[in-house]
């Protein structure tokens, strides 16, 4: 005889409740005889405040098009030989981030960056 099931307080997703996670973004670098490589990024969003986490989520398609562009432009700068220049990429998303959302409040949290 099965024993009967008790639900379970749902699990919490990675990074907390405060968290988002963006999908990966992938930009070209510079060409090289015809050949070009790739910069990817993982990240997402953190704040303390449960209405700025709504409005992120909202304004995700936008924020997600501002870091592309963003992220493109400093890749054409990039080539194989490149150290990529992690300072420089988080003030870039955290700019992008604060002109968006329209205020501050919401932390740029870099995963992998990788250049290939």
């Amino acid at each position: 005889m099965a024993s009967p099931a008790l639900a379970s307080e749902p699990k919490k997703k990675g990074g907390g409740e405060g968290y988002t996670q963006f999908k990966t973004i992938n930009v070209f670098t510079a060409a090289s005889r015809r050949r070009h490589g790739t910069m990817s990024v993982d990240m997402g969003l953190y704040s303390d405040d449960p209405k700025l986490v709504d409005q992120i989520k909202i304004f995700q398609p936008r924020l997600q098009d501002a870091y592309l562009s963003r992220l493109q432009a400093y890749a054409g700068t990039l080539n194989s030989t490149s150290v990529v220049d992690t300072d420089f990429i988080a003030m870039q998303l955290q700019s992008a981030t604060d002109s968006i959302l329209g205020r501050k409040g919401a932390k740029v949290l870099l995963g992998t960056i990788l250049l290939n």
